[in-house]
């Protein structure tokens, strides 16, 4: 993978996010405030109007400005996926392509930073129960269509979790039963990136 092709990757994220903003804001209306998929599409058209102003010279390079632009939204996704974003440019390092395994050590660093930055684990309904059976695809060497798909099934199976974090964790009756809005994203994320 090249910058080109990351700055590539990251333009269909944003135009996935936009198709499925109503949804992610229904998903977080249910015990939130209703603007997760706004704050995604925000942070997302921040991130591809930062790599249009400012060309990237390689994909960890892309990475940071993507730390950098996402993590202006505020919010609690801004942060998280700033913080994804950092860890995984640090990975890469400033190296001109990206082969598989590092991309699955980029991945498997931007969850270490998600869970860390969320003060959360796999379990908890969270952003992290997709993003990191996507990593752990992408680590067994299935691929990034193997990572959305495992992206997918992460999420799909907050729908029986009990929220321990956030707003949702104060109304548990009200989620149940429905993806996490975060998670649901995390599933947007890596489908765009495997389209």
């Amino acid at each position: 993978m090249t910058a080109d092709d990351l700055v590539a990757a990251f333009t269909r994220v944003l135009r996935a996010t936009e198709e499925a903003q109503p949804e992610l804001d229904r998903l977080d209306a249910l015990a939130g405030d209703g603007d997760h998929g706004v704050t995604m599409v925000l942070g997302w058209r921040a991130v591809v109007a930062a790599l249009d102003a400012a060309p990237p010279a390689s994909p960890g390079a892309a990475l940071r400005t993507a730390a950098d632009a996402f993590a202006s939204v505020g919010g609690t996704a801004g942060p998280l996926w700033g913080t994804a974003f950092l860890r995984a440019a640090r990975t890469l390092g400033a190296g001109a392509e990206a082969d598989e395994t590092l991309l699955a050590a980029a991945a498997a660093a931007a969850v270490d930073g998600m869970r860390q930055r969320g003060r959360c684990a796999e379990g908890d309904r969270t952003v992290v129960d997709a993003m990191a059976p996507a990593a752990a695809a992408l680590a067994a060497g299935g691929g990034l269509t193997a990572a959305a798909a495992a992206a997918r099934a992460g999420a799909d199976a907050t729908a029986q979790m009990t929220p321990r974090h956030g707003r949702a964790a104060r109304a548990p009756e009200r989620v149940r039963g429905s993806p996490d809005a975060g998670a649901r994203a995390a599933a947007v994320f890596w489908s765009a990136l495997a389209d």
